[in-house]
């Protein structure tokens, strides 16, 4: 059409009935492939993609989790956060019946969806842990109809697992059941020098050999969820399994002694085992009221678990005859019951008040029997007075209130928890009861600000506690070899913690950069102290050493350098000081810690992505000593088949070998050295097959739009 003008004057013109002739072109589908980001930011956690950490496929989620740069893994798997193994962890935001770090080095990393690292949580939150929690969230389908997944996965060095998940969900209806195996083993080489003064006598022990960790773990869980309204949802989960943890050797031992110039050399042999079956079943109600995100949810969640615990030690002499040996057993119920009732109002669109009460109600018991060997008639026989029989009982009672908004650019949430806590400890064998009587509160505040330019500046702070865990308390001595005792501490104070944080973001187009600057007090800080029990014995004791003081920051640089070729670099900094009092001794120990990650991911062609990583952590003081630095590289290459229904991954951990970490530590009348490492690499092949019988077909048209993603 031509000639037509606009104009003030002329503003509307009609032209009349226009027809368009319809085309249709037959396309036939449109592929958009792509990364999710590592790591996503919130104003009170961060969260870890798993599908992004190919290197960690076939392990566990301590695997994923040393990938990150608050992270740090010791030799037999133990998590630290922030330097800190005081940590909560939550299973799809409910605590878990294992302990924090048994939970994460038993969970197969294929049945992981992402895992959050909460370091400043709300006051919702239960505020256990110096460092923060990790809440783990494990795979649901959300896709119409049926659908599923299964896993394998086979290494070196007896490694192995599988899993399997199949949902399916309606309108009104989603139900899943899953099952998850996963044998992992750690040999490897240890070796450790002893030197002990008592009566002005001088020990010294060395021991060298094979060592060798297995953790086998197995879990049935499903659930059910149903709408019964719009409004009205019932939810009820389930999880079955049985945990074990195995650990052996046998060592050459070397001991001599001054003065009188003796020399004994002999073998040392050690096993322990301890595991035991579980179960939880958790459920909860929501109720929506009028308007978005007003709700009622109420919850129950119980858990059990029953622990036992054997070890057998053994020193032997050159003709393989039993020279002195100890025999453990301890058998350990426990049980809790918790409740929660959660109430969430908004006011306005940017604006919302959340309260809520909980109740956790523990019940646990711990019977420990010991036996000496007797070379005389060769059999193993009871020691009543190392024998105990403890219960603890603990009941804690919580409310909390949490009001949170925005106001243009700026966001804010302040919140307020207490609690009351009445803990008892009965031990048969002491004969005496100790009890906890106590209220405290836990302040916690979240602020945020939006900056021009992609720009995103966050600050928080929290009020926390790590309560002793129950074995910390135990009354009594308990032989842990020939050499070893142990001992709790009832008298042992909860340690609070202070935390604050700064974190800055900045988007850059394709890339990403973050900073989180963070400060971290902690009082009545508690770390296993060892001191001189007997000749040549050590005896090792949780104390209240004093405070410590943590003071860094975390950087993540995410990069897209090109289509095929995605990096990031991170690294965690901080400087680290102890200070308190040993044996009526002060001391005050620091050292400025550090740990860096750098991650390559590579397309070299369609459906293959090829991943390396390699990280490093710094040595760090402890109250009486410290641990040394390692660093190591990690390999993996995927490959989908058969239209992206299965993905193979090959995995290569620990490439060149170089992961060996060593500790000393000192004391009054007392010196150790010990240096272990696992043998490496290790090599797994991890297979994942995927089904969703209501993926659209080709040709077809329609369907409610939740069937568009297939994994």
């Amino acid at each position: 059409m031509n000639d037509i003008i606009l104009n003030t004057g002329n503003s509307k013109i009609d032209l009349g009935k226009i027809v368009l002739p319809r085309a249709i072109s037959e396309l036939d589908e449109v592929e958009i492939v792509a990364d999710e980001m590592s790591v996503e930011y919130r104003i009170d956690r961060k969260v870890i993609n798993v599908s992004q950490q190919l290197t960690a496929a076939s392990g566990s989620a301590v695997d994923i989790l040393e990938n990150l740069p608050s992270i740090t893994v010791d030799i037999e798997g133990n998590v630290a956060l922030r330097g800190s193994t005081g940590f909560m962890v939550l299973i799809d935001g409910r605590p878990t019946v294992l302990e924090s770090s048994e939970a994460l080095q038993q969970l197969p990393a294929n049945s992981i969806e992402n895992i959050e690292i909460i370091t400043n949580p709300s006051a919702k939150f239960n505020p256990d842990g110096t460092s923060g929690i990790i809440n783990i969230i494990t795979k649901k389908n959300k896709l119409q109809g049926f659908s599923g997944t299964a896993n394998l996965n086979l290494g070196n060095y007896k490694r192995k697992g599988a899993g399997f998940l199949v949902n399916y969900t309606n309108k009104r209806l989603t139900t899943f059941f899953g099952g998850d195996y996963n044998l992992g083993t750690r040999p490897g080489y240890e070796i450790n020098e002893r030197t002990t003064e008592q009566n002005d006598t001088t020990f010294f022990t060395r021991s060298e050999g094979e060592k060798n960790g297995q953790r086998d773990f197995w879990v049935l869980r499903g659930g059910l969820g149903y709408n019964f309204t719009d409004k009205d949802n019932f939810n009820v989960e389930f999880n079955y399994g049985y945990s074990n943890s195995q650990r052996s050797g046998s060592l050459n031992y070397l001991e001599t002694v001054n003065p009188g110039n003796i020399s004994n050399e002999y073998i040392s042999q050690q096993n322990s085992k301890r595991g035991g079956n579980f179960y939880s079943v958790s459920s909860s109600y929501q109720h929506d009221f009028a308007g978005k995100k007003h709700n009622l949810i109420a919850q129950v969640n119980y858990r059990k678990r029953q622990s036992t615990e054997e070890s057998l030690n053994q020193l032997l002499n050159n003709d393989q005859s039993i020279t002195s040996g100890q025999r453990n057993t301890e058998d350990g119920p426990g049980a809790v019951l918790q409740l929660n009732l959660d109430y969430t109002r908004p006011f306005g669109d940017k604006n919302k008040f959340e309260t809520g009460y909980q109740a956790r109600i523990g019940r646990s018991g711990d019977k420990t029997e010991l036996y000496f060997y007797n070379p005389d008639n060769e059999e193993y026989e009871i020691q009543s007075e190392f024998s105990n029989d403890t219960d603890y009982n603990r009941d804690i009672h919580a409310i909390y209130g949490i009001y949170g908004g925005e106001k243009g650019n700026f966001g804010y949430q302040i919140g307020l928890r207490g609690e009351y806590t009445y803990r008892t400890i009965n031990s048969l064998t002491v004969g005496q009861e100790f009890t906890i009587d106590r209220f405290d509160y836990f302040p916690t505040l979240h602020t945020s600000y939006k900056l021009p330019l992609e720009q995103q500046v966050m600050a928080s702070y929290s009020r926390r506690i790590e309560r002793p865990r129950s074995y910390y308390l135990e009354p009594f001595i308990t032989w842990s070899d020939a050499f070893n005792v142990r001992q709790g501490n009832p008298g042992l104070k909860p340690e609070y913690i202070d935390a604050m944080e700064l974190n800055y973001l900045k988007g850059l187009g394709d890339h990403t950069f973050s900073f989180e600057g963070y400060y971290r007090i902690t009082n009545n800080k508690t770390e296993r102290i060892r001191s001189v029990y007997q000749e040549n014995v050590m005896l090792s004791r949780p104390e209240n050493v004093g405070k410590d003081y943590a003071l860094g920051g975390e950087m993540v640089l995410s990069l897209n350098l090109f289509e095929w070729w995605k990096m990031d670099i991170s690294g965690n900094f901080y400087n680290y000081r102890l200070e308190g009092a040993l044996e009526e001794q002060s001391f005050d120990r620091q050292s400025f810690n550090w740990n860096t990650r750098w991650s390559n991911t590579f397309r070299p062609f369609k459906g293959n992505r090829v991943q390396l990583n390699s990280r490093y952590n710094s040595a760090t003081v402890t109250a009486q000593g410290m641990r040394g630095d390692y660093w190591t590289a990690d390999l993996a290459v995927s490959q989908e088949f058969w239209k992206k229904k299965m993905t193979g991954i090959v995995q290569i951990r620990d490439l060149f070998g170089k992961v060996i970490r060593d500790a000393e530590s000192s004391g009054v009348g007392f010196y150790s050295y010990e240096e272990e490492y696992n043998y490496a690499p290790q090599f797994s092949v991890t297979l994942n097959y995927r089904f969703n019988n209501y993926k659209s077909k080709k040709g077809e048209r329609g369907g409610d739009g939740d069937g568009g993603d297939d994994f």
